[in-house]
């Protein structure tokens, strides 16, 4: 018998964007703290400048609370936007005209000369499986990093994206469920 036989059919592939072994997506991006909420267009609304909260995972499943990993290209190796499901192409954004790099966040179209408002990255926390979203917005070595977190553990809390914090981590925690689990 060969070492590729195998018994009965091959397992279904798992649903989601993939780019070689990398799952794009979908997600849900689910707080660390307290009650797991995960990031959710409030309202499911499809609205330009329709804010991103902290909520309860949706049953049955709905695609403002689902996020994929979308490269953003040659322009910018290593960044990514983040897109709900909604269908709109909307990109999660720090706040247009943010004057700190702090400030809340919400979905708008992707738009070239928003970059650094609209792509993110991941960097790793000191819980396994847990990771920070850094904004690109002033990111460099000699600055803090960018992160978003919620305003409270409380349902409908607002995401915000603020400086690293290196004593309240975990407020800025997040990690990643594949949807299909």
């Amino acid at each position: 018998m060969s070492i590729t036989a195998t018994k009965g059919a091959a397992p279904k592939a798992a649903s989601g964007t993939s780019t070689g072994e990398l799952n794009l997506g979908p997600y849900y991006i689910q707080y660390l703290p307290g009650n797991h909420y995960v990031l959710d267009v409030n309202g499911n609304n499809t609205a330009k400048g329709t804010e991103v909260i902290g909520y309860t995972v949706n049953l049955p499943e709905t695609g403002n609370q689902q996020w994929l990993f979308v490269p953003a290209g040659p322009q910018a190796p290593g960044w990514w936007y983040l897109q709900t499901l909604m269908g709109t192409e909307y990109v999660m954004t720090l706040q247009p005209h943010a004057t700190t790099g702090a400030g809340p966040v919400v979905m708008q179209p992707k738009a070239l000369g928003d970059l650094d408002t609209q792509l993110w990255s991941l960097l790793a926390t000191e819980v396994p499986g847990y990771w920070y979203i850094q904004s690109k917005y002033g990111a460099s070595n000699s600055q803090t990093p960018v992160v978003i977190g919620l305003t409270s553990d409380t349902s409908a809390a607002s995401a915000v994206a603020n400086p690293l914090s290196f004593t309240g981590f975990a407020a800025q925690a997040w990690g990643f469920k594949p949807v299909y689990w």
